[in-house]
This record gives C-alpha cells, sequence and structure tokens, in this order.
C-alpha cells in the first residue's frame, strides 16, 4: 500500500496501468507570498514519490521560477556529492544508491513562458499521469487564458486575512468570467484551501469567509494547513526527495486526500471493467 493509499486518495493499484487522459493542475493566486510554489512542490512530490503517479512540474513563473532554481540548485549539489563520493574508496555506499535513485526517479520539471505553457502541456500530454503548473502572480501574462483554458483544475492557497481572500475572491470570479467565453476550455472546478492556519485564531474571518463560498457555490477544500516554520525548511521543499512523513501531520495528508479525490474522481481502478464483465 501506498502512502498516497493511507490517504484516503487513490493508490496507483487503484488507478489504471495508464491514465486515459493526462490531468493538468495549477496551485494559483494573484497574491503573492500564499505558498503557491511551496505547495505546488509538496503536491508533485507526494504524488510522485508516496503516490507513485507520473508527475511533472511546468514552472512558468517567470522570471524567478523558483521551482527550477530549486530543482537546479539541489541537482546540482546531489551530483557533487556523488562525484565526490565515488572517488572516495571509503565513501558510504548507501548514500552513494541512494543519490543515484534520487536523480533516477526524479519527476521532470521544465521552465518555460507563460505563452508557451499550453504548447508545452500538450508535449506532455500521454507522457506522464499528472502535471502541475506553477503559474505567475499577474492575470495580465501573455498566454495566461490559454493557459487556464488546458488546466483541469485550479487549487487556490488563501491566507486568513482580508486582502488574500478579496484577492482570492476576485481572482475566481475572473478565471469563471473568461472561461465561460472561452471555447474549448477543460477547466472543470476551481478549489480555494486555507493556507498558513493558525488554530487559536478566531474563527470569525474563516467563518465568513466559508459562508461566502457557499453562498457563491465556490467549492473549498475542507484541508488546512497549518502556519508553520518546517515550511522553510529544505527538506519541505526538496524535489528530489520524499517528503519526511514528520510533515504529513501539518495538514498536507488531509490536502493530498482531497486534491486526489477531485483529481481522479473519474478515473476507473485498474481491473474495474474486467470485474464488470
Amino acid at each position: 500500500m501506498s502512502e498516497l493509499d493511507r490517504f484516503g486518495g487513490l493508490s496507483p493499484d487503484q488507478l489504471p496501468s495508464t491514465m486515459a487522459q493526462t490531468k493538468y493542475i495549477a496551485i494559483s493566486s494573484q497574491k503573492g507570498g500564499v505558498g503557491k510554489t511551496t505547495v505546488t512542490i509538496i503536491a508533485a512530490s507526494a504524488f510522485h514519490h508516496l503516490g507513485g503517479i507520473r508527475t511533472a512540474v511546468v514552472d512558468c513563473d517567470f522570471p524567478q521560477q523558483s521551482i527550477v532554481d530549486f530543482r537546479d540548485k539541489e541537482l546540482s549539489a546531489l551530483q557533487r556529492e556523488l562525484t565526490h563520493l565515488q572517488q572516495d574508496p571509503e565513501a558510504n555506499g548507501k548514500r552513494i544508491e541512494e543519490i543515484e535513485a534520487a536523480i533516477a526517479d526524479a519527476y521532470p520539471v521544465i521552465g518555460c513562458m507563460v505563452k508557451d505553457a499550453a504548447a508545452q502541456l500538450q508535449a506532455l500530454d500521454g507522457q506522464v499521469d499528472l502535471v502541475f503548473v506553477d503559474t505567475p502572480g499577474t492575470m495580465n501574462a501573455e498566454g495566461i487564458v490559454d493557459l487556464w483554458a488546458r488546466l483541469d483544475y485550479i487549487f487556490i492557497p488563501v491566507e486568513p486575512d482580508k486582502i488574500s481572500v478579496s484577492s482570492t475572491i476576485s481572482y475566481i470570479d475572473t478565471i469563471q468570467e473568461i472561461m465561460q467565453e472561452h471555447p474549448g476550455s477543460r477547466l472543470k472546478g476551481i478549489y480555494p484551501f486555507w493556507n498558513k492556519y493558525i488554530k487559536s485564531e478566531k474563527r470569525t474571518m474563516y467563518d465568513r469567509t466559508e459562508q461566502y463560498f457557499a453562498d457563491n457555490d465556490i467549492r473549498q477544500l475542507d484541508a488546512r494547513l497549518e502556519h508553520s516554520v518546517n515550511y522553510r525548511k529544505d527538506e519541505m521543499r526538496s524535489t528530489m526527495f520524499p517528503l519526511k512523513k514528520q510533515f504529513l501531520d501539518l495538514g498536507v495528508r488531509s490536502l493530498i486526500e482531497e486534491m486526489s479525490n477531485v483529481i481522479f474522481a473519474d478515473a476507473v481502478p485498474a481491473g474495474a471493467e474486467a470485474d464488470a464483465q
């Protein structure tokens, strides 16, 4: 049983051996600093490493492209360490194997401009099961509308403050309005969720926001990523290694479970067709 299966989401054994269609996901927001890049890395790593689902990341958050930068630095450091260990006759063989396995199993991270992102997603179609897209924090980037139309789902991290909530509502309204006029859009849903959640805070902001979402048919996830300094740690934002289990209890477990249930809601479990005959 995979770790993803323990989340309550679908495990690779429950999914078709080849997905009928690659799924395209964005962890997106028009407000900077809400954690979309960190959540993108966490989600991609969870599905790829813990769930065994073929995953890729397209980073079009130009010009910083933080995920590309994280991967380049992490990969370079591992390659330097590997070279040093291979030249040392007394080196730890287990560490060498660990690094080699991490490099071989790393999910692709592809950097591009927003205007080229839709074409990049098309090129990945059928090559992987799941593609996470890190989008820029502006709605004015060339090609952003075509990118939205190519996505299946958008998940929006929301901080418990008025500016973040207002920005999220405006962002959802804009995307929905534009997509209604965009022929061929495959966007099926937009799901906000709480990030940087503080258990000890008064519930007024949370309750009012959740009621607004409910009144306006905005489907909010129940998952809440807790506010924690752990998100600043390298182990939490590794693009090469699985997320350590002690970090799963910060709300990550429930987030991945809900995302899995949304993304793969239409997946036919492996062997289901044969069982039905």
